[in-house]
């Protein structure tokens, strides 16, 4: 994507100010908008300038094209020809997104995925796709080859062998779940107070590996234009479906597709323009919470947090009062929101969103507001991938996990099952603790006074940690204790990516982590907390497969 694209509202911010300075109306306009009370005055009186400016963007038509599809099965082609399966995959999707609904050319795009499927080993998925193939416009000419190929399939699917994403799901025994936090043990509670807002502190001593929470997003999204993954449920997928609609959706299954039409009907007309702007997740999940609560706008208030005494993830209620920290944001900050907010309203009025004023109104409030809440509270989706690492899938508003404060030195982690978050303790609680997860600036990778800078520009607080007030050195400064931690470990095994052997020593590592967690900090802790992570990585989401390679 080129700079433009990602640059588009900064493009579009800086066109409106000299679009104002040329009429000498910035200071005027500046006293107008800080004495708006409500965002959306804010956002209205945005809309009105930006409307009287001409800096609205075009609409970006997303039709199919047997042509443009045509394009992706010859790349597909030649990527099979040479045994890039992996590339072959990618392009047949992409035909198969583009190509028009009951043609020939979407047809032909199936079979030929089929055939990469069954080279990988992906018996089942090869059959729907040659079932997708004969449902459409495929070529009588061709059949034979196709039944061929079905014929021998069936002959051997009872072999396929494919790997997991991610391995089952924890639970949280009936007798150890929180009666107040849907999604928590009993080990924790939420308070809150003046200085430290909202936290979650333990309500007894919490062992290192002990599972926390395990929280499923009120909503989320994928990130960027994956051809592996569902848009509906982020599950990993070879052989996705497409909207019939657009050439930017695509799906696991007719079941998932459906579940989705709830939210997709009225992306589905703008996605091409969002991709041509360069929306990032920061716009993208928003928009989305806002799509998402459309009918229930009489029932958008700020109440107590823990409406009934009790804090829910699927209620969105608990998103609705995440802190935004509008009070701590400069107005040009807010500005620049209100620009976006006003660029995206405009769009969803070209698709003739909004039925009554009362939608408009609610769009506008629920919008700005998770403008601002997204850079603080909403949390990564992530794959650990063969000989990649970590990679970003998608993003989701997780009402619970949004409760912890950080720390540079933090005692949970987070794992990703599919888009479902599970919180581990990372090192020993003791009961009446605060519990702290981590931001993306750790002690052990980066120096105090850069951490701190980003958190104060990021999160508007200045770090207090135990890391931070007691100036911890970088991991290879760390104090040594004089032992080997990990000489027991075949850290080779963890980074080839050998999940049954990552479940084999995880207690092992665990029970090692709790013998050396003082004093703090030490190397020999450090890398043994590192293990551990390298443990749950791997038996989370993880893309170990030959067609992915």
């Amino acid at each position: 994507m080129s700079n433009s694209k990602v640059n588009y509202f900064e493009n579009c911010r800086q066109k409106l100010l000299r679009h104002l300075a040329v009429t000498d109306r910035v200071e005027e306009i500046s006293k107008q908008f800080s004495s708006l009370s409500s965002n959306t005055e804010r956002v209205r009186f945005v809309y009105d300038l930006l409307d009287g400016a001409d800096l609205f963007p075009a609409f970006a038509e997303d039709l199919k094209n047997d042509d443009t599809a045509m394009e992706y099965r010859k790349k597909g082609n030649d990527m099979f020809k040479i045994k890039n399966n992996q590339a072959a995959l990618v392009f047949y999707t992409k035909c198969i997104a583009h190509a028009e609904e009951n043609s020939e050319s979407l047809a032909i795009a199936y079979a030929n995925r089929s055939a990469v499927l069954m080279e990988g080993g992906y018996f089942k998925e090869c059959l729907e796709d040659i079932a997708n193939a004969l449902s459409n416009s495929y070529p009588e000419k061709l059949k034979p080859k196709l039944l061929g190929r079905k014929e021998k399939c069936q002959e051997v699917i009872h072999s396929q062998k494919t790997p997991l994403y991610h391995q089952r799901i924890p639970h949280i025994p009936e007798k150890s779940r929180n009666k107040h936090i849907t999604c928590a043990s009993d080990s924790v509670k939420i308070k809150d107070s003046d200085d430290l807002g909202k936290h979650v502190v333990a309500t007894k001593d919490i062992q290192l590996g002990d599972i926390i929470a395990i929280e499923e997003p009120f909503s989320h999204i994928l990130v960027g234009e994956y051809t592996s993954h569902c848009r509906g449920c982020l599950q990993l997928c070879f052989n996705l479906i497409p909207c019939q609609n657009c050439t930017k959706a695509l799906y696991c299954s007719i079941s998932c597709k459906d579940k989705a039409r709830s939210y997709h009907q009225y992306e589905c007309k703008l996605l091409k323009t969002f991709v041509t702007l360069g929306m990032d997740k920061m716009k993208m999940l928003p928009l989305k919470i806002a799509i998402t609560v459309k009918d229930i706008h009489d029932k958008i208030r700020n109440t107590d947090f823990m409406e009934n005494g009790e804090y829910r993830s699927d209620r969105y209620q608990e998103i609705h009062n995440l802190v935004d920290n509008q009070d701590k944001r400069s107005m040009s900050d807010v500005f620049g929101r209100c620009i976006t907010a006003s660029i995206i309203y405009h769009l969803m009025k070209l698709i003739s969103f909004f039925t009554t004023d009362d939608e408009e109104e609610t769009f506008l409030l629920v919008l700005l507001k998770h403008l601002q809440t997204a850079p603080c509270n909403f949390h990564q989706i992530f794959d650990f991938v063969e000989r990649k690492g970590t990679v970003e899938i998608g993003a989701g508003a997780y009402s619970f996990l949004s409760m912890f404060n950080h720390s540079c030195s933090p005692n949970v982690v987070r794992q990703c099952y599919g888009s479902t978050n599970v919180l581990r303790a990372i090192r020993s609680i003791r009961a009446g603790e605060q519990l702290f997860d981590n931001y993306g600036y750790h002690y052990a990778v980066e120096p105090k006074e850069s951490r701190r800078t980003s958190l104060r520009e990021q999160y508007f607080f200045e770090c207090s940690c135990e890391a931070c007030e007691q100036d911890w050195p970088l991991y290879s400064s760390l104090p040594d204790l004089g032992v080997e931690a990990l000489d027991f470990l075949s850290l080779e095994r963890l980074t080839r990516g050998d999940v049954g052997y990552a479940q084999e020593i995880l207690e092992q590592v665990l029970e090692a982590a709790r013998k050396m967690e003082e004093p703090q900090p030490n190397k020999q802790f450090a890398e043994l907390q590192e293990a551990a992570k390298q443990c749950f990585l791997l038996i989370g989401n993880f893309v170990k497969d030959p067609i992915m390679q």
